[in-house]
């Protein structure tokens, strides 16, 4: 059995017990991610911290299996939906357990396995709902019966009530009591219990987010208070998930960011590389002096942690990325050849 995963780690993935996946829980990725490549995902997709991927790779090291793209086990046709990763609308061969999500792709199956040429499309698959662990042309696809998740939740619920017992009274006299005759079970029908949890869960996540909103002075650590950063975000009507957007790194559909990434790359090796070829102390002196007329008495060097460089070219792409997707397209129609 696989350990469960850490909760630094868990913002990022999720484990699929079930199956001995790991999938990305992030909103443009929800597929899974083979366990060498989790650390280097979560570096260009996510921007995560060098300390949350180096428990990515320890956890990666002790995990009990082994898969890709082509040896991860896929579940039963007509098995309920697997969370998180995301259900697409395809076809399934009529004759075989090909499946795809373009119809051209049927067709041209149909052609060559099975001789089709020129059929009708109910002759050859049906519509189905599909997923795949992994994307970007690595699918391998199953077909989902979306009507048993609804029964798994059901279940789900059912088991809550089940965990829930007597507690339930503190819900109100409305739910906790009654006639045999008003719902034929002693006025504790199963909906009305299901019902009375869901309310109370909505209640505590109100409550919750009301108290972020106004956290007392007593549970602020020194630097936040002096800071004040809590009054000024709590005020502050900046939509701070919306920035994280557009500072994200580039989709596959942004082709003209990905190269100015790699430009950037370009332009920070080559600095790096000129900084490592100068070994004179005194033109490193001027380099590192803000005024023209006197030299620093530290010379320009690199930082004794090479991480920082990494965290702090990080940071750049991150304020690139939010430049080029914000700033008016008129702006960046010329081709700098990059």
């Amino acid at each position: 059995m696989a350990q469960p995963v850490p909760p630094e780690l868990g913002r990022f993935i999720a484990l699929n017990a079930a199956y001995g996946i790991l999938v990305c829980t992030g909103e443009k990725c929800r597929y899974a991610l083979e366990p060498a490549a989790i650390s280097r995902h979560l570096r260009d997709r996510h921007c995560a911290s060098i300390a949350v991927r180096k428990q990515a790779d320890q956890y990666a090291k002790e995990l009990p299996f082994v898969y890709d793209h082509g040896s991860a086990q896929l579940p039963a046709d007509g098995s309920a939906p697997q969370p998180i990763i995301p259900i697409v609308d395809g076809f399934a061969c009529r004759e075989c357990p090909f499946k795809t999500q373009g119809r051209p792709t049927m067709q041209q199956h149909a052609n060559k396995a099975h001789d089709k040429k020129g059929a009708k499309d109910e002759e050859i698959c049906r519509a189905v709902r599909l997923q795949s662990w992994f994307g970007k042309k690595r699918e391998l696809y199953w077909a989902v019966d979306e009507g048993q998740r609804a029964a798994q939740e059901r279940r789900a619920r059912r088991v809550a009530v089940q965990d829930v017992g007597e507690e339930l009274d503190s819900l109100g006299s409305d739910v906790g009591s009654g006639s045999d005759s008003e719902s034929g079970q002693g006025g504790n029908s199963d909906d009305e219990i299901i019902q009375g949890i869901e309310n109370w869960i909505a209640d505590a996540q109100d409550r919750r987010l009301e108290a972020l909103k106004n956290v007392p002075a007593a549970e602020i650590d020194a630097w936040l208070h002096f800071t004040e950063w809590n009054e000024v975000f709590s005020q502050s009507k900046h939509n701070l998930v919306k920035t994280h957007q557009f500072a994200r790194p580039p989709d596959q559909d942004e082709p003209k960011l990905e190269r100015v990434l790699r430009a950037w790359g370009r332009i920070l090796e080559r600095g790096l590389n000129t900084l490592a070829s100068i070994d004179h102390k005194d033109a490193l002196k001027w380099w590192g002096s803000p005024k023209n007329e006197a030299a620093s008495q530290r010379p320009f060097e690199l930082l004794q942690n090479a991480q920082t460089v990494e965290k702090y070219s990080a940071v750049w792409e991150r304020f690139i990325y939010y430049i080029l997707r914000t700033a008016p397209v008129e702006n960046w129609e010329d081709e700098t050849g990059e």
